[in-house]
């Protein structure tokens, strides 16, 4: 089964502190197209270090906010840069943004029902 855009065990998590919540996923739509931007510039750059120090980022914000999906590809993204095969990277890139862009439906979403 594929995981859920947003954990739903962290949603209910964080149900009695929405206001933090929806704070979270404001700083994360604002900042994030940045480092989505930074990680293909790194990419075309060949810059293995950066990119992966960038999905290392991106990894801690998205596992912090429950957005599953966007932490696991980023870990595989990690994982391909620390290896050398930036090929690999390249092709998850695709994969990244699409999740990313699931992420963000979802926030807008929430942010506009809550």
């Amino acid at each position: 089964m594929e995981s859920e855009v947003v954990d739903s065990k962290f949603l209910e998590s964080m149900a009695k502190r929405r206001p933090f919540m929806k704070r979270m996923f404001t700083v994360f739509i604002s900042q994030e197209p940045k480092r989505i931007q930074d990680i293909r510039n790194a990419l075309n750059d060949r810059d293995q270090e950066r990119l992966r120090h960038l999905v290392h980022s991106l990894k801690g914000g998205a596992a912090t906010i429950g957005v599953e999906r966007v932490r696991a590809c980023c870990l595989e993204m990690e994982n391909a840069s620390k290896a050398g095969d930036l090929e690999k990277a390249a092709e998850l890139m695709d994969k990244l943004e699409l999740e990313i862009r699931r992420a963000y439906a979802f926030m807008f979403k929430y942010l506009a029902e809550h």
